[in-house]
């Protein structure tokens, strides 16, 4: 990586661990951006609150359903706290559970949809995340866990930014971007421009940092770029989608939007198998905390 890129990587982030692998999941890394720099926080989740109780709804709205939210993924997702809930110590839990034959899991969607880079300035979403997997879900094929942005209007002409995606357990992480039209085009739908998984060694051991920016301080070359623990490991510029379909999918406010789906097209092309399948363990968690909006 460029000396110059991770400079700017550091900055924005400061992480309480020196390793994706050194801390244990009872400590995660603490987000401190504010300040720092010249961010400024204009909004945090609020996860505080008894264990076992539901999310704050003047903050979240449960998206429920099934075969509703595309990916052919198979769970009904639901606003029970057996599959959402707070765990008491200021984490968010999305459990998946098997019923029978079935699957449940959880979908939340901020109420806010006005989650903007501003027009020369700079917009980081973050969050400190524990993926699912080993040791709460020792067999988690099928797994589909999330943290994404999503534009309003028409998909994907109207954006998503996908900040966190692995897919059956396997301690990896992606970040994907998409943009018009619906097929082929600049970001060449319907996969996106992304990625692809990649290694993230303790991920489903110990909570690490997910983090995008929108960057609008040059007109003519924005820019969003993907950090895991400080690092910058993608990037997709202006330049490359071309002005008028970056502005469609950027220059307007996203919802973001936390869920672990399971089964579906994600998972299955990862793994060439059916998943999930009758080996995969329910109970599987992704557990979040310090999610907050910054701006500069």
């Amino acid at each position: 990586m460029l000396s110059s890129r991770l400079a700017v990587a550091l900055c924005l982030v400061s992480v309480i661990t020196t390793s994706a692998c050194s801390s244990s999941s009872s400590t995660p890394p603490k987000i401190t951006a504010d300040g720092q720099a010249g961010w400024a926080q204009v909004w945090m989740a609020n996860f505080a609150g008894p264990a076992n109780t539901g999310v704050d709804t003047s903050q979240w709205e449960y998206q429920t359903g099934q075969g509703v939210f595309g990916g052919t993924e198979i769970e009904t997702m639901t606003s029970s706290t057996q599959n959402v809930h707070l765990d008491g110590h200021g984490d968010l839990d999305i459990t998946a559970v098997r019923d029978g034959s079935s699957w449940t899991s959880g979908r939340l969607s901020t109420k806010n949809t006005g989650f903007a880079a501003p027009a020369g300035g700079e917009m980081m979403v973050t969050a400190s995340i524990l993926q699912p997997g080993p040791p709460n879900a020792p067999n988690a094929l099928g797994y589909w866990p999330a943290f994404w942005m999503l534009g309003p209007g028409s998909w994907p002409e109207h954006g998503e930014i996908d900040i966190l995606e692995d897919a059956n357990g396997m301690s990896d992480h992606s970040g994907t971007f998409s943009c018009g039209p619906s097929e082929q085009g600049p970001c060449e739908q319907p996969s996106g421009l992304g990625t692809g998984l990649v290694p993230c060694p303790g991920c489903q051991d110990t909570y690490n940092v997910y983090s995008v920016v929108i960057d609008r301080r040059h007109p003519s070359n924005e820019q969003i770029r993907w950090y895991l623990n400080n690092h910058e490991f993608f990037s997709v510029s202006e330049r490359k989608i071309g002005a008028s379909v970056w502005t469609e999918a950027v220059d307007h406010g996203f919802v973001i939007i936390l869920d672990l789906a399971m089964g579906g097209q994600y998972p299955e092309d990862k793994c060439d198998c059916t998943a999930p399948n009758d080996q995969t363990t329910s109970g599987g968690t992704m557990s979040v905390r310090d999610l907050a909006v910054y701006q500069r």
